[in-house]
């Protein structure tokens, strides 16, 4: 083929398989991009927090929140697994809700991911949440959160609860986990 030939074809040739690269570079950036852990596991509004109240916060509180990052069905043939989010609201009207440890366990009791270095005080009403990617099955079967929080005497206590998702090709689940208040040492 004469060289004037070749530089005219080239482009032509070239283009369906420069096409074909640059989709599956993208699906696998797509896909990395999806396997990755969120940037920030804790979600929380600048404008839901404040600082530290004054006056101690005398009412103490654990509450335990099941997510179960993975089901097992059809008597164990098959896994589903499931994003989860944590969702804490502080149910008070007029007080500040003091957040200061949430722990992700598995269904081994074994501690996971501890999500705060320092307390998160929530403004009345305000929320956050924590975020557990689907593929992320680090809990397994029975994974759970604990959430310790303070506040002060005579407060509606927090409400705790998680949502898990699932989405298998045209399916969809997804599931609602109240938490339930336990013991703490005082």
């Amino acid at each position: 083929m004469p060289l004037s030939l070749a530089r005219v074809l080239a482009p032509r040739v070239l283009a369906p398989r420069v096409l074909a690269l640059a989709l599956v570079m993208s699906a696998f950036v797509t896909e990395c991009a999806a396997r990755s852990p969120p940037a920030q596991p804790v979600i929380v509004s600048p404008d839901a927090t404040t600082s530290a109240p004054a006056e101690k916060l005398g009412l103490r509180g654990r509450t335990l929140i099941p997510l179960h990052s993975t089901l097992i069905g059809q008597g164990g043939v098959t896994r589903l697994n499931f994003s989860g989010a944590l969702s804490i609201h502080n149910a008070s009207a007029t007080n500040v809700l003091a957040i200061e440890k949430i722990e992700y366990r598995s269904g081994s009791g074994q501690l996971i991911e501890s999500y705060l270095n320092e307390p998160i005080y929530l403004k009345p009403y305000a929320s956050l949440q924590v975020i557990i990617a689907q593929d992320d099955v680090r809990g397994g079967t029975g994974a759970s959160f604990t959430v310790d929080w303070s506040m002060s005497e005579g407060s509606d206590e927090p409400l705790i609860e998680a949502v898990m998702t699932s989405y298998t090709g045209p399916h969809s689940y997804a599931i609602l986990s109240p938490g339930r208040r336990v013991s703490r040492a005082q």
